[in-house]
């Protein structure tokens, strides 16, 4: 019996190959900020990946649940492929150096950089769904939604 391998892994695998750390920078444009790739629903609040004593991010890019649909074969009923729909969150916030907003937007940009010219192997393209910024209080989370969308084998 074949596995089918997680969207999320694959999304994650494919993320961290691609993105350019050097293209995601302070407001100097010059200062790289810290990045990661983790999943949606962390058992603790998202907000402490930015204020952690050890390691602290300066922005995330967080992929959801994804929906897939398997791609029938109509003479043998079994599934050939699937096409998957995986929601991918940019988050950041203001700290020194960082506009939440301009930070956002240079992560949407390599987000889009990566789906355009990386798109094969399972054929990518991005889907914006739109900001989510949400005020905590004395923090602004600034964060945009995307699906990126995919057709792949069933392995």
């Amino acid at each position: 019996m074949t596995l089918v391998s997680d969207a999320r892994s694959q999304t994650k695998t494919y993320l961290t190959t691609y993105l350019r750390n050097a293209q995601l920078t302070k407001d100097d444009d010059a200062t790289q900020v810290s990045f990661a790739i983790i999943y949606a629903n962390p058992d603790y609040r998202l907000t402490l990946e930015f204020y952690a004593p050890y390691d602290p991010v300066d922005l995330l890019y967080v992929i959801g649940t994804p929906n897939s649909t398997p791609l029938m074969d109509p003479v043998t009923q079994k599934p050939y492929g699937y096409e998957e729909h995986v929601p991918i969150e940019i988050v950041c916030i203001d700290k020194t150096g960082i506009t939440g907003t301009k930070l956002r937007w240079k992560a949407e940009a390599e987000l889009r950089y990566v789906t355009e010219t990386y798109p094969t192997g399972s054929l990518r393209s991005l889907e914006r769904m739109g900001d989510n910024d949400q005020n905590l209080g004395s923090t602004i989370l600034y964060s945009a939604k995307y699906i990126l969308n995919y057709r792949r084998d069933p392995t």
